[in-house]
C-alpha cells in the first residue's frame, strides 16, 4: 500500500508533563484554523470518552461539512500518543483510506523545555493516486501542521507564562 508522510516538530519552553497534559485533550478547533484551501475544524461530536485511553474515538468535524473518525490507538503518557483516522467524508475521501498520527515528547536536557516530533501518514487509495497524495502532505498538509504545532506551542507556553513563538514552530 502506498501512502505519504510528514514530520513537524519543535521545543515547548514546559515540562514533557505539561506540554502532554495540554497537546493530548487540545480543543482541536482552536489549533486546525484552516490552511489554504483545507477548511477549519468546527469541533468534535460522538466522543466515547476522555481523550486519555486506547479505544477511544470520536468525529471529528470540518468548517466544510465533512467530517473524518478519528480513534485513538496509543497512550503512553507523558512520551508518545498515536491515532488513526478514516471514513472521510469530504475531498480526502478521493485521495487517501485512512491516515496514522503518532506525537513524541522528550524532555530536553538541562531545561524545562520538550522536544516535540509529529507525524503524520496518510494510506493512499491506489498506487495512482499515491503521486498527487505525496504532493498533497509536501505542500498543504505539513503547512497545516506546521500552524497547529505553532499554536499549540503558543497555547501551552502562554499558560506557562513563556514567551510566545514565532507564528510558526522552528523545525
Amino acid at each position: 500500500m502506498s501512502s505519504a508522510a510528514a514530520v513537524v516538530q519543535t521545543a515547548i519552553e514546559a515540562s514533557m508533563e505539561d506540554a502532554f497534559r495540554h497537546i493530548v485533550p487540545i480543543d482541536l478547533a482552536s489549533i486546525f484554523t484552516g490552511y489554504g484551501p483545507l477548511p477549519a475544524v468546527s469541533g468534535t461530536r460522538d466522543e466515547t470518552g476522555p481523550w486519555d485511553a486506547s479505544g477511544r474515538t470520536r468525529t471529528v468535524v470540518f468548517s466544510d461539512g465533512s467530517t473524518a473518525r478519528e480513534s485513538l490507538t496509543g497512550y503512553q503518557y507523558p512520551h508518545r500518543f498515536t491515532y488513526t483516522i478514516n471514513g472521510f467524508t469530504g475531498v480526502l475521501k478521493l485521495l487517501a483510506r485512512e491516515a496514522h498520527g503518532e506525537w513524541q515528547f522528550e524532555q530536553l536536557p538541562d531545561r524545562e523545555a520538550t522536544a516535540v516530533l509529529w507525524r503524520y501518514e496518510f494510506v493512499s487509495r491506489s498506487p495512482w493516486l499515491a503521486p498527487v497524495l505525496r504532493l498533497f502532505v509536501q505542500t498543504l498538509w505539513r503547512g497545516y501542521m506546521r500552524r497547529a504545532l505553532g499554536l499549540s506551542k503558543d497555547q501551552i507556553e502562554a499558560r506557562s507564562g513563556q514567551t510566545q513563538s514565532d507564528p510558526g514552530a522552528r523545525y
